[in-house]
């Protein structure tokens, strides 16, 4: 029997477009959970800095990444002072970019 290989876990049980979303914002749970502690913060103190709810900050620690769209992860990001950039160097390929404003 052979091996099968998937992008993300999320592969394994939902379509790709599905999964690709998801994997994405893991990723991006995964870089917000980790900016929060590197600062320190209580789950108080981010929900302050981010101007959003505790319990979303407790949702984000635990990985509820269904709770959350991506537009609302990148404006957290924004709030903590990153700029997510894309690059598109042909219509079938794209990278986003995501770091640290100058500014901040």
């Amino acid at each position: 029997m052979a091996l099968k290989f998937y992008d993300s876990p999320f592969h394994v049980t939902h379509d790709d477009e599905v999964a690709s979303k998801m994997a994405m914002k893991m990723d991006l749970s995964i870089m917000l959970t980790g900016l929060i502690k590197e600062q320190g913060w209580t789950q108080k103190e981010a929900a302050d800095k981010l101007k959003i709810q505790q319990s979303r900050v407790s949702d984000l620690k635990n990985a509820k990444i269904e709770k959350f769209t991506i537009d609302a992860m990148f404006d957290m990001l924004d709030v903590l002072g990153f700029k997510a950039q894309i690059s598109m160097p042909t219509l079938h390929e794209a990278s986003i970019a995501i770091s640290k404003t100058q500014a901040s």
